[in-house]
């Protein structure tokens, strides 16, 4: 059976933190965060992040929020795919987990920020756009000298997709096949 059909997607614990950071640390080009931001992402954001699972092992992480101040939308911070899972279509996965959860049905927008350089992410939110059967937009995001002189960094276009009307499943803690 293909490996990639036996992924269990659910909400991170505490407990995932530490395999969260590892993995964002051999995903480039994401940013890594500190072990401190995993654990606060498990803790206080695990309703809108999404970890994939296979036999046991972490292979997939997706993290996000929904940013005050802007009612319905919901914003993709990374997602980040163990080397031995890339291809297999575990991002496209994990945000279709997320974006079913009945928790957040309420939601018609999604933005993310992308590097011009990161054409697998672009193919991704443009793929999602079309399967939500809405737009996706691009805009200025992030410009390079926000990220100021001691680092190197692209500039982080944003990408907003909407307006759409989500379906949510039932039973989202359970095995997605």
């Amino acid at each position: 059976m293909d490996k990639a059909k036996q992924l269990i997607f659910r909400e991170p614990s505490l407990e995932d933190g530490l395999a969260i950071t590892n993995l964002v640390k051999n995903c480039p080009p994401l940013d890594v965060n500190s072990h401190y931001v995993s654990l606060l992402l498990c803790r206080d954001f695990y309703d809108t992040c999404v970890l994939a699972e296979h036999d046991s092992r972490i292979v997939g992480f997706l993290s996000a929020y929904c940013p005050p101040h802007r009612e319905n939308t919901i914003f993709i911070w990374q997602a980040a795919v163990d080397s031995s899972m890339r291809g297999c279509g575990v991002a496209s996965r994990m945000l279709d987990a997320l974006l079913s959860r009945e928790s957040l049905s309420d939601i018609t927008h999604l933005e993310t920020t992308i590097t011009p350089s990161n054409k697998s992410s672009q193919k991704l939110f443009r793929s999602l756009a079309k399967r939500l059967n809405t737009e996706c937009r691009t805009h200025s995001g992030f410009s390079s000298d926000l990220f100021g002189e001691a680092e190197e960094h692209e500039p982080e276009e944003l990408y907003q997709l909407g307006p759409f009307t989500l379906k949510p499943l039932h039973g989202e803690k359970s095995e997605v096949s």
